[in-house]
């Protein structure tokens, strides 16, 4: 017994290491298998991040077709994040109608509202912000589904009047600015949702209008949404016969480039429509078998949102009929349904989670690949018009330096021909002898004129004049006079003052004494300023400039080649 006891916990003990190898090996095998599809997904993102528009939305919209929505995403993401305002407008066209795609499958594929709303109000802005009619147009024509989807959930498929107004604006909308397939798809939506909560006759204008309304054979949508009408029009006019005809061809007029995916939910809806129209006549046993044929379809595709209402009508079905225990059933049926599906909603599978938080990724990384290309043409530009600001300012700047200059030039020229005529003036006053000495007389005309000319030659004889603190009573000392009458004859003859008339002749040395080079070309500017009896550099610039109209910077500049010029010539006289 003993021995039985402890085979049979080996054996127990084997099989648990046996099965916890096998999980383990499972576990393994699936991340490794996740592993390959996230790899796989980042390769074809690299591969596909660099071709044009139309490859990648024929791509997208070939993957959508046969129901390969994560590579649909990635294809459609990547366009959508390539807008920019400098795109063309067909471009930027592409980029409106990529995020509207991201939007429907995020709605069909994963139940995930938030971000089917968030990439809808990204085209909704794309298509204002540029004036794309199209995609602003099937942009309401989605929202106005997203809502009527999303209030059918909440309210347990209660009839909602604004919900049709909705659809009705849309419609509206999209045959008044001629388009087809906006006007096809909205109206097929509106009338889903007329019959389903039964309020046909709320639609009737519309339907005239469609009836009408002149659509090209190139509108995949057409045959469907026509033999709808047709449809609808034959039950409203009670052609029983007609309506059932149509009621029986509804499939048949689906489009067949559609994915597999929308054509079930499709079929699934007309099922649904179907039982609508067979309850509404009475005709239960065929009603219940169209909508066992939507149940069929909406669990075979996992259409989850088909399921609640499925469940829905069969609580309302028996509810209406009063058998209250299959009533009671199925309302625990649907709210459990319901329950299961708003969690999925919200909550998606782990590896759903993955490929959106990569797909998330990918998206930025285009976005950054735009921002780096906008920042790099932004700093080109800036570049280059920062280099044509620098070329302008130093074509400026050299203009204006040879204007200066030749200005200075000019006025250099100017004051050395004043300097020239001055020195003559003095030679002949000496050779003429001293003038004769002021009489303390009355001040005259002959009297002033005399003073005026002994006070010049004052100036140009004394070295005192350039003395720093030199004052008006050592000039009249100088010329024996009354300091009044000294001051009263500068005023009236030269029209200046004191300061004005010895500044003067100071700056008038000055300029001597900056040409002078072989005598004072080993002192600064400052001190030739000094030694004229100018206290600071500041003064003395702004005297010189006053007087000659240049700086004695630039006075100095001109004077060296200028006296290099004068000794040259003499040495060359002097060799003649």
């Amino acid at each position: 017994m003993t021995i039985r006891i402890i085979t049979t916990f080996r054996f127990c003990k084997q099989t648990c290491y046996r099965l916890l190898a096998l999980l383990l090996l499972a576990v393994m095998a699936g991340q490794v298998a996740h592993a390959t599809e996230a790899a796989a997904r980042i390769q074809n993102y690299d591969r596909w991040k660099d071709l044009p528009n139309y490859a990648l939305v024929d791509m997208g919209n070939e993957f959508w077709r046969v129901d390969k929505a994560d590579s649909a995403l990635v294809c459609f993401v990547i366009l959508s994040n390539r807008y920019n305002e400098k795109m063309t407008k067909q471009d930027k066209s592409i980029c409106c109608q990529s995020a509207i795609a991201i939007s429907n499958l995020y709605q069909i594929y994963y139940y995930d509202f938030q971000n089917a709303i968030r990439y809808l109000l990204r085209a909704s802005e794309i298509a204002g912000n540029n004036r794309l009619e199209f995609p602003l147009a099937y942009f309401c024509s989605s929202l106005a589904t997203l809502k009527a989807y999303k209030e059918d959930i909440k309210s347990n498929f209660t009839y909602k009047p604004e919900v049709l107004e909705d659809f009705k604006n849309v419609f509206h909308q999209a045959i008044k600015s001629n388009n087809c397939l906006t006007a096809c798809v909205s109206f097929t939506n509106m009338t889903y949702y007329s019959v389903k909560h039964q309020h046909i006759r709320e639609i009737d204008n519309e339907l005239t209008i469609f009836r009408s309304f002149v659509i090209p054979d190139s509108i995949w949508w057409k045959p469907y949404a026509k033999g709808l009408c047709e449809l609808v029009i034959a039950y409203r006019s009670e052609k029983q016969g007609e309506a059932f005809d149509y009621l029986s061809r509804l499939d048949e007029l689906l489009p067949q480039n559609c994915s597999p995916l929308v054509i079930a939910r499709s079929r699934a809806m007309n099922c649904i429509f179907k039982y609508i129209l067979l309850l509404s006549q009475n005709r239960d046993r065929k009603a219940l078998i169209e909508l066992d044929e939507a149940e069929k379809l909406a669990r075979d595709n996992k259409l989850e949102d088909v399921i609640v209402e499925y469940l829905n009508l069969k609580q309302d079905y028996y509810a209406t009929h009063g058998n209250m225990a299959l009533a009671k059933e199925y309302e625990l049926k649907y709210f459990k349904a319901k329950d299961e599906f708003i969690n999925r909603s919200k909550l998606l599978s782990v590896e759903q989670q993955q490929f959106l938080f990569e797909l998330e990724e990918m998206g930025e990384e285009v976005k950054d690949l735009q921002a780096q290309k906008r920042v790099r043409d932004l700093i080109i530009f800036g570049i280059a018009l920062l280099a044509l600001l620098v070329i302008g300012a130093l074509m400026f700047l050299w203009r204006n330096y040879q204007n200066t200059k030749q200005r200075n030039l000019l006025l250099f020229q100017k004051n050395q021909e004043l300097l020239a005529l001055e020195a003559q003036e003095k030679e002949r006053r000496a050779k003429q002898g001293e003038t004769k000495k002021y009489r303390s007389s009355p001040m005259d005309d002959p009297a002033k004129a005399e003073l005026l000319q002994q006070l010049y030659d004052i100036m140009e004889s004394h070295p005192e004049i350039y003395i720093d603190g030199f004052t008006l009573d050592q000039l009249a000392g100088l010329a024996g006079a009354n300091s009044n009458y000294v001051s009263q004859v500068i005023n009236e003859k030269t029209g200046s003052n004191f300061n004005a008339f010895i500044n003067e002749y100071r700056i008038k040395e000055a300029c001597r004494r900056l040409s002078d080079t072989e005598q004072y070309g080993d002192l600064t500017i400052e001190a030739i300023g000094q030694s004229v009896g100018f206290r600071s550099r500041a003064n003395f610039a702004a005297t010189f400039k006053k007087f000659t109209g240049m700086t004695p910077t630039a006075y100095q500049h001109l004077a060296k080649p200028h006296a290099e010029n004068a000794e040259e010539k003499e040495e060359n006289n002097s060799k003649i």
